[in-house]
């Protein structure tokens, strides 16, 4: 591993340790105790198959998903599709546009909202930890109810 590669990997581990340790002890989020050296941190929804990310993507993006994997694509796309019927009432609540994604080349797919951001600009870290959070929020507040419905 390279300096750099080295660098960068801390600084993602130290943003997703700060960012468990507010969701844990103010929020009540996750039991999650460590941050890893990645770009992206996966937390249980209590469902299995879902997880709600957080991640650092190329081209300068952030993202906050609900990510569906339930092992199989037709599940996978039939949960999505489940969740497009109400996308209207889910893009109200939540409170803007999301993005509704079949991931390509992949059986998973997600729900995701995007800003721009990267782990590199130190300043900006601390506004993409709020929206991160408030993204979380939101995502389980609203699709924990509905995947409970459609699971039944």
């Amino acid at each position: 591993m390279t300096q750099k590669t080295s660098a960068k990997s801390e600084q993602y581990r130290e943003y997703f340790q700060d960012l468990i340790d507010d969701l844990r002890i103010e929020h009540k989020f996750t039991s999650a105790k460590a941050g890893q050296p990645q770009n992206w941190y996966a937390f249980a929804s209590g469902i299995s198959g879902i997880n709600y990310g957080a991640n650092f993507c190329q081209g300068n993006k952030v993202r906050t998903e609900l990510y569906i994997d339930f092992g199989s694509a037709e599940d996978n796309i039939s949960c999505l599709n489940h969740f497009l019927e109400s996308k209207k009432d889910i893009e109200n609540e939540f409170g803007s546009d999301l993005s509704w994604e079949p991931i390509d080349g992949k059986r998973a797919t997600r729900i995701a909202i995007y800003r721009d951001g990267s782990i590199t600009t130190k300043k900006e870290l601390v506004e993409i930890k709020s929206w991160h959070i408030e993204n979380l929020l939101k995502f389980k507040s609203i699709f924990n109810k509905r995947l409970r419905q459609h699971l039944r």
